[in-house]
C-alpha cells in the first residue's frame, strides 16, 4: 500500500488476502460488473496483476497486468487495462497504478513491459508517456476473434 497525491486515496496489490476491496467498485472502473468467481481465478494465477485505487472504502481505480514468458524472451508485463471512475481522473491516480504494476513488474523480474491503445486515445496516450513508456513509431494493427467455448 502507498499512498496517493491525495491523501484519501491509497493504492494497493490485490491478493487473495485482501480481494474483499473489489467487493466496493465505483461505476466506470471496470468495463463490467467484478464477479467473485471471476476474481478469485484472475488472483489463483500468479502470472496475473491486479493493482487498485481506494477511496473512502471503494475501489476507484484499478490496472491490471499479466506476466508471461516465451521460449526466446525473459519474463515480460503486458499491461493489459487502465480504469479510473470518472469523478477521480486527472488525479494522478492512473499514473500511481500504472507505475505500481510496473514496480511490481520489476520485482517479480520482468524485463520489460508493455501497453497498447488506440490511436484516438489521447488520456491514454498522455499517461504512458508520464509514466515513462515510448511510443513505439511502428503503428500496430489490432484483431480480434470471436471464440465459443465447447460446452
Amino acid at each position: 500500500m502507498c499512498p496517493m497525491e491525495a491523501s484519501h486515496v491509497t493504492l494497493h496489490v490485490v491478493t487473495a488476502e485482501n480481494a474483499h476491496l473489489l467487493d466496493r467498485v465505483a461505476p466506470g472502473v471496470f468495463d463490467h460488473e467484478v464477479r467473485p468467481e471471476l476474481l478469485s481465478e484472475f488472483l489463483a494465477n500468479p502470472m496475473n496483476h491486479i493493482v487498485v485505487a481506494v477511496s473512502g472504502g471503494t475501489v476507484v481505480g484499478m490496472a491490471t497486468g499479466i506476466s508471461y514468458v516465451h521460449p526466446d524472451k525473459p519474463l515480460q508485463l503486458f499491461v493489459n487495462e487502465v480504469g479510473v471512475a470518472d469523478a477521480y481522473r486527472r488525479q494522478g491516480i492512473g499514473r500511481g497504478l500504472v507505475d505500481l504494476l510496473l514496480a511490481r513488474g520489476e520485482r517479480i523480474g520482468c524485463t520489460e513491459a508493455w501497453v497498447a491503445t488506440e490511436v484516438s486515445n489521447a488520456a491514454a496516450r498522455a499517461l504512458y508517456t508520464s509514466t515513462g513508456g515510448v511510443e513505439d513509431e511502428e503503428r500496430a494493427v489490432v484483431y480480434t476473434y470471436e471464440l465459443s467455448p465447447e460446452g
